[in-house]
């Protein structure tokens, strides 16, 4: 991974906090898979490139054989997330018969901007403790 893409990167509403693995939509946590995520993060990591369908089966699927529909299944997923094509917002191209492509601009946020949503991530993830950690006492004890 570069160093732009070290830290964190922002693109849109998102930002992406890639060795976390970590999305953010406008500081909120976005839920998104593993292997979704391991292709958004390829495609940024060469931002502006076309990262053939191959590579992207190799990184995310690692060691495993796969079809090239479960890595359409993911893309469509990962597009369905950031909302790409809605209003205009546009992330990855199809490049046909070549690969995927990330064309959004993509800009590391400031310092505040990052302390705000890490911030928001640790209480949503003491929020999300708390009640499961209440859910787990309450099925002890019904």
């Amino acid at each position: 991974m570069n160093d732009f893409t070290q830290e964190s990167v922002s693109f849109g509403p998102f930002c992406l906090f890639p060795t976390a693995r970590v999305l953010h939509k406008a500081g909120v946590p976005v839920a998104l898979g593993s292997r979704a995520l391991d292709i958004l993060i390829a495609l940024i990591e060469r931002r502006g490139e076309v990262v053939n369908q191959r590579e992207l089966i190799s990184r995310t699927w690692r060691g495993l054989v796969v079809e090239t529909g479960n890595l359409r299944v993911q893309m469509t997923y990962l597009r369905r997330c950031l909302g790409d094509g809605e209003q205009g917002a546009r992330y990855i191209a199809n490049v046909p018969g070549q690969g995927y492509s990330f064309v959004a601009q993509v800009r590391r946020p400031d310092s505040d901007e990052r302390h705000r949503m890490c911030s928001r991530n640790r209480r949503i993830i003491r929020e999300q403790r708390h009640a499961a950690a209440g859910d787990i006492a309450a099925s002890r004890h019904p």
